[in-house]
């Protein structure tokens, strides 16, 4: 740091030298007198003091930005199968361990920690890894060799930010392998493709087979419910239409039955009756008999006897009685002489 009154010497005498610290660099001032001192010098102009008759000694100018190195490096695969690789790294270093940096590395940190580190790290990576998986795994590959850059270089007062592959160069023998390989793999792709084509495209038709015959059969099916549904209803209808013809007859035969049954009541009346009617006119027949018997008298009984018996023999017949003397004497009447009946003595 420069102080008013070395300033204001420097100013008056012309041996006085200074040095310039670089925006996004830092510095550490060595003293020749007093070695490396641990304040770290900002950017801008800074006075070395008077340097006429000594060493002002000097500032030791760090680039405290993000670095990029590339290295090309030739190393092999885990096969055995030459490679040509260009990688980049990115680092800084640490700006609390500038000191301890310059003390213990130098300047020169890139060359002497880094640099080595990075190469060593990547060829132990690559050689864990089939050329087949490089540019397939780039991304894990890139963080395995930051991952062992950084534990490689552990302590060493400098930060890896990033490693990077930027390219592969194969051997002639590998890059025709190589496009071989993918000329295989793609006419293995394509066959794959045509034959998943076919696959689905046969897939496809067997769906829609399947979809025609399962259309197909629930229409049979559906056709056969409502066969089914039509035959049971028409059944259920000409049931119902027995049933109710049964219900009908059954009403009709009851029907008959009331009539019959009121027909044979009314016979049975009528009979009855008509008893009741023979019965009265058989009582009035006896009465009227029983009165007519009581109005005959012996005349009127011994003619109609007469009446009978001519009746009895016809016209010319001589009918013998007997003895007429043995004829009731109630047969003549007192009335009736010989003269009348000329063959009828008296006694």
């Amino acid at each position: 740091m420069r102080t008013p009154l070395l300033a204001l010497v420097c100013a008056l005498a012309s041996g006085c030298a200074y040095q310039t610290v670089q925006p996004g660099h830092l510095g550490l001032r060595y003293d020749p007198a007093v070695g490396l001192r641990r304040d770290v010098v900002p950017e801008g102009k800074h006075s070395l003091g008077w340097c006429f008759l000594r060493d002002c000694g000097r500032i030791v100018d760090f680039d405290v930005t993000f670095s990029t190195k590339q290295e090309v490096l030739k190393t092999t695969s885990q096969e055995g199968l030459a490679l040509d690789l260009q990688l980049s790294v990115i680092f800084k270093p640490i700006i609390s361990e500038l000191y301890e940096l310059d003390s213990e590395v130098g300047p020169n940190y890139y060359d002497e920690v880094v640099g080595p580190e990075f190469r060593s790290a990547a060829s132990g990576v690559f050689a864990h890894h089939p050329y087949s998986e490089l540019a397939a795994n780039k991304e894990k590959i890139e963080d395995e060799i930051e991952k062992d850059v950084q534990r490689r270089i552990k302590g060493k007062h400098i930060a890896i930010a990033s490693i990077t592959l930027e390219s592969i160069q194969y051997a002639p023998e590998i890059q025709t392998a190589t496009r071989q390989r993918l000329v295989a793999e793609q006419e293995s792709v394509r066959q794959k493709a045509a034959i998943e084509q076919d696959a689905a495209r046969q897939k496809t038709q067997m769906e829609n087979d399947a979809l025609k015959q399962k259309l197909a059969l629930e229409q049979e099916t559906a056709q056969k419910q409502s066969e089914i549904t039509s035959k049971t209803s028409e059944q259920e209808l000409t049931m119902k239409l027995e049933l109710a013809k049964k219900k009908n007859e059954r009403a009709i035969a009851e029907e008959d039955a009331l009539l019959e049954k009121a027909k044979a009541a009314a016979t049975v009346a009528k009979a009855h009756a008509e008893a009741e009617a023979i019965t009265i006119l058989a009582k009035a027949h006896a009465e009227e008999n029983r009165a007519s018997t009581q109005a005959l008298s012996p005349l009127t009984v011994q003619m109609k006897a007469y009446e009978a018996l001519g009746q009895l023999g016809g016209t010319g017949t001589t009918i013998m009685l007997g003895d007429f003397s043995k004829v009731p004497q109630f047969l003549f009447p007192p009335g009736l002489g010989g003269g009348m009946y000329p063959l009828f003595g008296k006694k």
